[in-house]
């Protein structure tokens, strides 16, 4: 078995519980695979989401939201297993707080204060998006 090979073996490891729920929200989405990114996925449900080495976007997203949740992949493969805990739990948190919270502010507002939290900032930089 070849270095590079192994390698991705490994990391697909190091990441499993987010590339298995990330094979499951495919499943469950019904996303489809383009060939214009690697390991991107569209679906019609209006959400996006980084796991392990998926990322599944709406149709609709920009690119700007794919180099976001490219960021978030490089978390994933940063972080492994911990992942899940220190990016993933507070991200759906902070997505839940705005919805509940912050459905009166204008839409700049909101996602002025969402981007600007820790985690999401640092998936910015990492896939960069300037906001």
């Amino acid at each position: 078995m070849g270095g590079s090979r192994m390698k991705k073996i490994l990391l697909y490891l190091w990441q499993l519980p987010q590339n298995l729920l990330g094979l499951a929200v495919i499943l469950f989405s019904r996303a489809k695979k383009t060939a214009w990114y690697d390991d991107v996925y569209f679906t019609k449900m209006r959400f996006g989401v980084s796991l392990g080495n998926y990322i599944i976007v709406n149709i609709l997203d920009t690119d700007s939201t794919i180099r976001h949740e490219t960021g978030h992949r490089k978390q994933s493969q940063y972080l492994g297993w911990l992942y899940l805990l220190v990016i993933g739990l507070p991200s759906i948190l902070g997505n839940i707080w705005d919805r509940l919270f912050h459905k009166h502010w204008d839409l700049y507002k909101r996602i002025t204060w969402y981007y600007k939290q820790p985690w999401e900032a640092w998936a910015d930089k990492l896939g960069n998006v300037n906001r």
